[in-house]
């Protein structure tokens, strides 16, 4: 049996090579593959999950040269987020 999904212990430090960043990247897109899959089976939704998602958007934003804002992100409502995730 799969376990639950992990999360990093601390978020990122985006203060590191973009080589590095890029590896980390692939870490987490590794690790939110996984805890999707354990949600999709179990019928539950984990915060670890969002933590890793939030990893990945930090990690992403630093790659790309982003200003790290959260402005333009679309806000959700617990249900928005149930039914996006439902869909998938």
């Amino acid at each position: 049996m799969v376990k639950r999904p992990r999360c990093a212990d601390k978020a990122p430090d985006i203060n590191q090579s973009k080589e590095l960043l890029k590896k980390l990247l692939a870490i987490e897109l590794d690790r939110l593959d996984t805890a999707v899959k354990i949600e999709k089976e179990r019928k539950i939704v984990f915060p670890e999950t969002t933590i890793i998602i939030h990893d990945i958007e930090k990690l992403n934003e630093a790659i790309n040269d982003e200003p790290q804002t959260t402005s333009k992100r679309k806000k959700f409502s617990n249900q928005e987020l149930i039914d996006l995730h439902n869909k998938s």
